[in-house]
């Protein structure tokens, strides 16, 4: 009796691999979920979530510091020691400079697309009129 519990708590290579493989089988398939999810989000939210991206991009250099919000969330009154400045055609141009390899990185997909569609098009005579 003290021979079979010794023998079903040692076990063979075989049994190992085949628990080891369970074991990642099981992570796959809760990783995959996991991805499922965070996929699902972004279609939902892709439209809010690139709006907001590029509104971070773009007004990043133009919000008050923290130091600046701290003093008005403190109470201080900071609007008598900085005056509103309007921006400018330069501020615009220097934001339009900054966004230049976003706009590309978006742009790119899009410009291959449509080639690819231009050059199958071209290849099979579709889009003669």
């Amino acid at each position: 009796m003290i021979r079979n519990v010794k023998q079903k708590t040692k076990q063979t290579p075989l049994e190992i691999l085949l628990a080891d493989k369970e074991q990642i089988r099981q992570q796959c398939i809760r990783q995959e979920q996991k991805l499922n999810k965070e996929y699902a989000y972004f279609q939902e939210n892709a439209g809010s979530l690139l709006i907001s991206g590029l509104s971070s991009l773009v007004f990043s250099g133009f919000g008050e510091s923290k130091k600046h919000q701290k003093a008005v969330d403190s109470g201080q009154n900071l609007a008598a020691k900085t005056p509103a400045v309007p921006l400018g055609l330069s501020d615009y141009l220097k934001v339009g400079k900054m966004m230049i390899p976003t706009i590309w990185e978006i742009a790119q997909p899009v410009i291959i697309a449509w080639g690819i569609r231009k050059i199958k098009s071209f290849f099979t005579g579709r889009g003669k009129g």
